[in-house]
């Protein structure tokens, strides 16, 4: 609770003094729900204290070490970012001296490399690629039941009803769209694996059986 309180303080004086310099935190939108809550800060701190002391997060020998250098970065920043605030509480509440303006920039960006590196260390962050696919997927089964529908395949009762059918039902129509009717979409057999969603990346050697079957 006191690493979330003194965070938030910098923030506000960060918010404050360099505004329009604030380190780019668009990254965030990928976190999941879950890691998106008010106490994220104080535990980013805890764990860069924790590999900068030698630690290893989590099993993640590699990532740990990966991190570390960054980790001291950021501690030590930190702690000068402190020093100074404090000793120009000391003096004069309304200026912002250039040093000061400095040691804020440089802690933001090394608070931003180390939230990105320590999130995606602990939890998978898909990339914009991975994101635009499972859309492509997403698409997939609402065209699917769109069709089923439309061909009397399914009724919107069974929809409304949350029939317990539909929850196979959707799947597999969907796979049998996706290598026919819509073959250029997500199921598109032509592409790598590594390039199709990580639902199907597993089978695609199965789905070309599929789809030599149909």
């Amino acid at each position: 609770l006191l690493q979330d309180n003194v965070l938030n303080i910098i923030n506000q004086i960060m918010d404050e003094c360099i505004p329009h310099e604030r380190a780019n935190r668009d990254f965030c939108v990928k976190f999941p729900e879950e890691i998106r809550h008010d106490n994220l800060a104080g535990q980013l701190w805890f764990g860069a204290e924790c590999l900068a002391a030698g630690s290893i997060i989590m099993n993640r020998e590699i990532e740990s070490m990966a991190m570390r250098p960054l980790a001291k970065d950021l501690t030590r920043s930190l702690e000068e970012v402190r020093n100074i605030i404090r000793d120009q509480a000391l003096r004069d509440l309304n200026l912002y001296t250039e040093k000061m303006r400095d040691s804020l920039k440089h802690f933001d960006v090394l608070f931003a490399e180390f939230e990105l590196s320590y999130v995606s260390a602990m939890v998978p962050v898909k990339s914009p690629k991975e994101y635009y696919v499972q859309q492509e997927v997403i698409v997939l089964f609402c065209e699917t039941v769109e069709r089923a529908l439309r061909l009397g395949y399914l009724t919107q009762d069974m929809i409304d009803d949350y029939e317990p059918a539909l929850m196979f039902t959707i799947p597999r129509l969907a796979i049998v769209c996706g290598l026919v009717v819509y073959s250029e979409g997500p199921l598109n057999l032509d592409h790598k694996p590594e390039d199709m969603s990580e639902l199907f990346r597993p089978f695609h050697t199965l789905l070309r059986k599929i789809r030599q079957v149909i």
